[in-house]
């Protein structure tokens, strides 16, 4: 979302996952019974059938009882959003080549099959919005590969422990800061605590007003650890070097790290000073 340009389809979909939000936790019943393991392994298959037939059945705003919809002091009248309709819920297998195209020229990654994709009108223009499940049955979980985070997509977050909990908002806003360490691609932590306190702090109904304070240095942040997240790990792992004691509940990797900082000074000792520059900047070199 460009905060400086923002368009009419931002405040329709504020109001629009708002009001998803509440829809869906009137549903805990039926959400109760979704069947989220298929064959001994996770998915979301199910899931994804459910939210797109509340979707399907519920494709405007009109149930919004408040009058405008309020980002960073920018102001849009709720009956001026009320022309815009979803016309078509869409699912993975569903998807056509040309639908696949268009969500392919949002990702910077590897293309892969949106959870959810949304054709939007509003008797004007025509949109597409693509949308996120995520579901838990504790709090934190590793999110999409970085590759594949789109930090401006919206997002349905379903914690399903002893009760049902169900929030929603922009992917940016239930990153967590972590990002553990990759076996394969780096996964950015979500949490579903961490999107359902930013709400509870920045989307607020005041006055008959749908209001969103946009935490822009937090959000700037985030930004650095999905486009620089090879230095966000390696301060991380810079601190586990100089820390001076084993903390609690450790990563099993952090002493594989302490290790190979031995290894790596000892070798340091081998070579003399041109050596030392040479392997300073072979490495640069190589990270280029």
């Amino acid at each position: 979302m460009n905060l400086e340009q923002l368009n009419p389809i931002d405040f329709f979909l504020a109001a629009y996952f708002f009001q998803l939000e509440n829809l869906l936790n009137q549903e805990k019943k039926g959400l109760a019974k979704v069947k989220f393991q298929s064959e001994e392994a996770n998915t979301d298959e199910y899931f994804k059938a459910f939210v797109a037939d509340i979707i399907t059945k519920n494709n405007s705003i009109s149930t919004l009882e408040i009058e405008n919809v309020i980002i960073n002091n920018n102001r849009f009248e709720i009956k001026e959003l009320q022309e815009f309709k979803i016309i078509e819920v869409i699912l993975p297998n569903e998807l056509s080549i040309e639908q696949k195209q268009q969500s392919a020229k949002e990702k910077d990654g590897i293309y892969t099959n949106p959870d959810i994709l949304i054709k939007i009108e509003n008797g004007e223009n025509i949109y597409f919005q693509t949308i996120e499940l995520k579901s838990t049955k504790v709090n934190a979980i590793s999110g999409s590969s970085i590759q594949q985070v789109k930090p401006y997509e919206w997002v349905i977050f379903i914690k399903r422990n002893q009760k049902i909990e169900i929030t929603t908002g922009f992917y940016i806003n239930s990153i967590t800061e972590k990002l553990p360490f990759p076996d394969r691609s780096p996964r950015p932590q979500v949490a579903f605590n961490t999107l359902s306190k930013w709400n509870q702090t920045n989307r607020i109904i005041e006055n008959e007003n749908l209001i969103y304070n946009i935490d822009k240095e937090s959000e700037a942040t985030k930004i650095k650890l999905l486009n620089s997240w090879q230095n966000f790990l390696t301060d991380e792992w810079l601190d586990i070097i100089k820390s001076e004691n084993v903390n609690k509940n450790e990563k099993w990797f952090n002493n594989a790290i302490r290790l190979f900082a031995m290894k790596f000074l000892d070798y340091t000792e081998t070579l003399d000073e041109k050596e030392l520059n040479d392997l300073y900047e072979r490495l640069k070199k190589l990270t280029q």
